[in-house]
Formats: C-alpha cells, sequence, structure tokens
C-alpha cells in the first residue's frame, strides 16, 4: 500500500497521496520486523518487540510534530483527503485490521504490536473518512488536528502496551 500509494502521488502529480504512502511505511516497518523474528527464539522475540515498541514511538512523535504544524499552519488552507484517498486509505486499513483481528488477545509482544497497529489504522482511516464526508470543503484545520491528535495518543498508547506487555514476558 505505501508502494502503491507513493507510485499513485508520483504519477498523478497531486501531493494528496504521499502523506498515506509515508503512514505505510510504519506498519511495512512493524510487519517486517516480526516477520524476521517470530520464532527465532525468545531473545529475539524480546528484542523486536522492543524495536516495535520504538516504532510506535516514532509514529507518536510524528504525529506529535502534525499537530504541531497543523496548529501552525492555522492561518494557511490546509487540504481534506479526497474521497479517493480516503477510500484506499480504509480499504487497507480496515483489511489489515480485518486479518489480524483473530491475533487481538495472543498474549505475545510481537503479535499484540501487530494488532494494535492494525486497530489504530483502522480507527484513523474510518475517523479520516467521516471527517472527509462531513467537511467537504478545502480547509478543515480542527477536524484534521483532532485526526492527528487522535493517531497521537492512540500510537503512544500502543507503544506503551507492546513495552509493557514485553518487561512482563
Amino acid at each position: 500500500m505505501s508502494i502503491l500509494s507513493v507510485a499513485f502521488d508520483w504519477l498523478s502529480a497531486s501531493g494528496k497521496y504521499l502523506e498515506d504512502g509515508a503512514t505505510w511505511i510504519y506498519d511495512s516497518a512493524i510487519y517486517g520486523v516480526v516477520a524476521l523474528s517470530f520464532g527465532r527464539g525468545a531473545f529475539f522475540e524480546r528484542a523486536a518487540a522492543f524495536m516495535l515498541s520504538l516504532v510506535l514511538t516514532a509514529a507518536g512523535c510524528q504525529g506529535s510534530y502534525d499537530v504541531w504544524s497543523e496548529i501552525a499552519r492555522r492561518g494557511h488552507d490546509v487540504s481534506v483527503d479526497t474521497p479517493f484517498s480516503t477510500m484506499i486509505f480504509a480499504t487497507g486499513a480496515i483489511l489489515e485490521a480485518a486479518l489480524l483481528f483473530k491475533f487481538r488477545k495472543a498474549g505475545e509482544s510481537l503479535m499484540t504490536a501487530t494488532w494494535v497497529s492494525a486497530r489504530n489504522s483502522a480507527a484513523i482511516a474510518l475517523a479520516g473518512a467521516a471527517v472527509s464526508l462531513v467537511f467537504r470543503s478545502p480547509t478543515a484545520g480542527g477536524p484534521q488536528i483532532f485526526l492527528d491528535c487522535l493517531d497521537t495518543v492512540l500510537a503512544f498508547q500502543a507503544a506503551f502496551l507492546v513495552a509493557k506487555e514485553t518487561i512482563e514476558n
């Protein structure tokens, strides 16, 4: 999804899909680390879980920066995602969460990280779809700040959950 979103942004020269593509990079990093470490032993899985909590923390930091930049640019026009962009992002995020739903109570740090990441993506995608349906105007600074705050809180909460479960196990 990341590569497709960035490629579509480049081909269409719209500039609206690049952020969606960048958002998928965190999911790609999470699933890559899980794929490389799952089943390699307790030490590698535990180290990978700590790395995943750092990736989720980085996502929270990016969300914090997004909130700050939205507030700083408050006087400027802030584009709302196009319905096509919202549909692509929401479809991918919901599919991702649906595939990982059965692992939500697995009790393993790596599975917790993948599930909470997918859950967060789906929640933000659904909230973003609702915002794009309600706010059809070319500017939506307040709703975008709300979405960025929600994304930030969910990312930090996920990082905390993964780190806590890793320490407990």
